[in-house]
């Protein structure tokens, strides 16, 4: 039975259709959202596997045969075919899937496309109802636009990411491995979902794009613009124009973030609770704009840091609970793994390996009140489904042999690979309905 089946028509997606060429993460991640909005997904994969396949140890994680978790990351609720595409069997199958498909979603580089034949113009005649979607690492346009990419070079590096969030004077910062994926496959997936609505007005199909590069931009719009007006990043903490959107280290050494925008508002406030009260109405440092002219932030960060580190996070947490400041301790992922809000609200969903035992599993965050928490399969290995699908399109079992006898399809041959259904927390706890 397809993974689709086993979904029982979860989901504002069902019906729809996508075939998946991609590997590594952005745009497989991409497709893990549509999945779990309930879409039928058939991830084609090369014979020897997507790439990310064989980067587990490099992240620190564990694989084998039957079990990857760096795989289940981007690829939940997918059926998985292995297909040269290069040999004219293979493509023949490909070419199946497209005419059937509401969304074909890749990641493979212009020219590589352009050779196989599955480029936006050559399928747009061939299918005009297609929704044709790429993930790129730079644009369309410009010197650029050929470029490999991964989201450590257009995201972190190019967008400034590694240079900006660090401490002033440090060195640049590595961010998690695929941040820069997460945020662009979440984007991806909303324009896809927008040329789906359009297609119900004009029955057409269209061209999305979305590229790593411009990611990054979007998501540094307030310190791009900001540094135009010479207030330029990486920042000291010590040299913020807010002092109170800032991290401060409390008694017990742990540090705690604060985000207090309008610090005119709250200014006299955050002086009292600070043991700070003979600096309250003090001209030169009470609003902004005169904070600003005096170049005072250095001195008035010196004394919420005096006054911070007087009392322990749980007793600061106390206080700015009660007055509605915005804090959070600087969580690292050890603490993430622990948090019940987490698990709450389906941020992340226990999975059980056979081999590695109980794991959370990060999920994407969009929930629909009609469907609620989606169900989760993992992933499967390389060419699980292809005899499946392929005798679904109406292929006999001696041409499925003869085909993979050929070199033209991969297909599964080891020990079954169980179709475990992962449910929210609280759909274990009965707290939360299963609709599906």
């Amino acid at each position: 039975m397809s993974v689709t089946e086993k979904l029982n028509g979860y989901g504002p997606l069902n019906g729809v259709k996508v075939v998946e060429l991609c590997e590594w993460v952005a745009a497989p991640a991409t497709v893990r959202i549509l999945s779990e909005m309930g879409a039928e997904i058939m991830k084609v994969e090369p014979l020897h596997g997507d790439a990310q396949r064989t980067q587990g140890p490099g992240f620190g994680c564990e694989q084998n045969d039957t079990e990857d978790p760096t795989i289940d990351l981007n690829n939940t609720n997918k059926n998985w075919l292995a297909l040269n595409l290069k040999s004219e069997e293979g493509f023949a199958v490909m070419d199946k899937l497209l005419s059937e498909a509401d969304v074909f979603v890749c990641n493979l580089r212009d020219k590589a496309l352009v050779k196989l034949g599955l480029d936006y113009e050559t399928l747009a005649a061939k299918y005009p109802q297609l929704i044709w979607a790429q993930l790129r690492g730079y644009g369309e346009f410009g010197a650029e636009a050929g470029t490999p990419g991964f989201d450590a070079v257009c995201w972190a590096a190019r967008g400034g990411v590694a240079n900006c969030f660090r401490e002033d004077g440090e060195s640049p910062a590595i961010p998690p491995q695929a941040f820069g994926d997460y945020n662009a496959a979440s984007i991806m997936a909303g324009g896809i979902l927008a040329a789906l609505f359009n297609r119900t007005r004009t029955n057409k199909g269209d061209k999305v794009t979305c590229n790593l590069y411009g990611a990054a931009i979007w998501g540094g719009n307030i310190g791009i613009m900001a540094t135009q007006f010479g207030a330029p990043y990486p920042k000291s903490r010590k040299h913020v124009p807010n002092p109170f959107n800032n991290t401060y280290r409390t008694a017990d050494e742990k540090w705690m973030l604060i985000c207090m925008p309008q610090y005119d508002k709250y200014y006299n406030m955050m002086m009292e609770i600070t043991g700070n009260a003979e600096h309250i109405d003090q001209p030169d440092t009470c609003n902004l704009p005169a904070l600003k002219e005096s170049g005072k932030q250095p001195e008035v960060i010196s004394w919420l840091e005096e006054g911070f580190s007087k009392k322990t996070f749980e007793e600061w947490d106390e206080i700015l609970r009660e007055h509605e400041v915005p804090h959070q301790k600087c969580f690292r992922y050890t603490d993430i793994v622990k948090d019940q809000e987490a698990y709450d609200n389906d941020s992340l969903r226990w999975v059980e390996y056979k081999e590695y035992g109980k794991k959370a599993l990060p999920m994407s965050p969009l929930r629909f009140g009609g469907y609620g928490d989606p169900p989760v399969i993992l992933s499967k290995p390389i060419g699980y489904h292809t005899a499946e699908i392929m005798g679904k399109l109406g292929y006999t079992d001696e041409q499925i042999a003869k085909a993979e006898a050929d070199g033209a399809i991969k297909c599964w041959h080891g020990e079954e690979v169980p179709d475990t259904i992962f449910k929210s927390e609280r759909q274990e706890k009965g707290e939360a309905p299963c609709n599906w």
